[in-house]
């Protein structure tokens, strides 16, 4: 698919000719050559994103309008390309992605295929029958992904933008959603403390991200109630939770740790200075401040001997990020399907270590931006097998209903 995509490129340059002065280019078909232009130069599996804000900087000619068009344009090849007829031209592919991934009339349809406006109204499923295209031949490795998951309702949701989700911080809640009113800035409540956005909106000028808001996808968010039901289990006493989230990265669910547990002595590790570092802005952000940070390479259980026993370790272990592909449409195209297993081996190890630093009768939640089953419930029932840790509970969290990411997670206890 990745040399496809190459040969697709160039045989645009090669065939494509510059207009005469006679002919005339709309801003449509303008839109079409530059979005092609920066596909270009992105070669993949890194993000898509630094590529298009570095090539907006370059050439600052293009208005906020132009800019959104152009790389909305990108998005929806990277989420249609896969099931797209080889024998239709580049240019053809971005029309057809497009027309797939826009619901209703838009001006560039009307203008480049009038034909197809009768299709406008259709629904995503019935624009795949118009076209004879299969939606089975989209997602990498389909068969492979949970049996909860619907595998179509998954697929077909890959070509809808996610929706930007906040978690309101405790007694923050009110006032945030007060400024998100008088800065004109649409929301809709999912649950009390969940609100979800128009995926462009510009929070961060009018809300304290991270102090009043945490912008945490709604599947994240969720784990929480996770975490509500060990506090729940756990023994009541006048000392603080001990917590070790493992695998920080950007803290978000250090952060939901210490809003639903609340007295706890927190631990962060990841194996990343530059992410450490990261952590410590976010952390003064949310007004953190008492909380120990470590470099570690969890793969190499030696390094942890030191950092005491746990009552809960957070592990969102490094995974192939399946589940958020709707956000990242470009890694439908480049993911390599090794990835699974060599995140699987890091995910064995990862867990393998971090098992021995919990106390007797202490919690392991095990959590994954996946669905493939190899990172998620194979891991579980490897655990539970080979360990002396107990599943409490297991769940796929589902997205595709309300437009957010699919992730997994999974509560283990020690035996005491």
């Amino acid at each position: 698919m990745q040399k496809e995509w190459a040969m697709d490129l160039a045989c645009y340059f090669c065939c494509w000719q510059r207009p005469s002065n006679k002919e005339f280019m709309s801003r449509h078909h303008s839109h079409i050559n530059t979005a092609i232009t920066i596909m270009s130069k992105y070669e993949g599996p890194s993000a898509f994103a630094p590529v298009l804000k570095a090539f907006f900087k370059e050439f600052k000619k293009y208005g906020s309008q132009d800019r959104r068009q152009i790389g909305n344009l990108c998005y929806c090849y990277f989420r249609a390309v896969r099931v797209l007829n080889e024998d239709l031209s580049l240019e053809e592919k971005i029309i057809l992605a497009y027309f797939l991934c826009t619901p209703g009339e838009s001006p560039l349809i009307k203008e480049l295929k009038p034909d197809w406006a009768a299709f406008a109204g259709f629904t995503i499923q019935e624009k795949f029958a118009q076209f004879g295209l299969d939606i089975n031949q989209l997602f990498p490795k389909i068969e492979s992904i949970e049996a909860a998951i619907d595998k179509q309702e998954f697929a077909y949701s890959h070509f809808v933008q996610p929706d930007l989700f906040l978690r309101l911080r405790p007694k923050r809640g009110e006032i945030a959603k007060k400024k998100l009113t008088e800065a004109n800035i649409p929301f809709k409540h999912i649950t009390v403390d969940c609100l979800a956005l128009p995926n462009t909106s510009r929070v961060e000028e009018v809300l304290m991200i991270n102090k009043e808001v945490v912008i945490q996808d709604y599947a994240s968010q969720r784990v929480g109630k996770m975490l509500e039901k060990v506090q729940a289990m756990l023994p009541t006493t006048a000392e603080k939770i001990k917590v070790w989230d493992c695998c920080a990265a950007s803290g978000g669910k250090a952060i939901l740790a210490v809003d639903k547990l609340g007295r706890i002595e927190l631990t962060l590790s990841d194996i990343r200075q530059s992410i450490l570092e990261n952590l410590k802005v976010r952390m003064q952000e949310a007004q953190i401040i008492n909380y120990k940070s470590l470099k570690l390479d969890l793969t190499n259980p030696k390094k942890m001997e030191s950092i005491g026993d746990f009552d809960l370790i957070i592990a969102d272990v490094p995974c192939t990020g399946s589940g958020t592909w709707s956000r990242n449409p470009e890694r439908l195209l480049h993911f390599n399907k090794k990835e699974i297993g060599r995140y699987v081996k890091m995910q064995k190890e990862i867990t393998s270590g971090i098992q021995s630093k919990l106390k007797p009768g202490g919690y392991l939640l095990y959590i994954t931006c996946s669905v493939y089953q190899q990172e998620n419930s194979e891991i579980i029932n490897d655990l539970v097998a080979t360990s002396d840790l107990s599943l409490i509970e297991s769940q796929v969290i589902l997205g595709a209903e309300y437009q957010s990411d699919t992730m997994f997670a999974a509560l283990l206890k020690k035996e005491v």
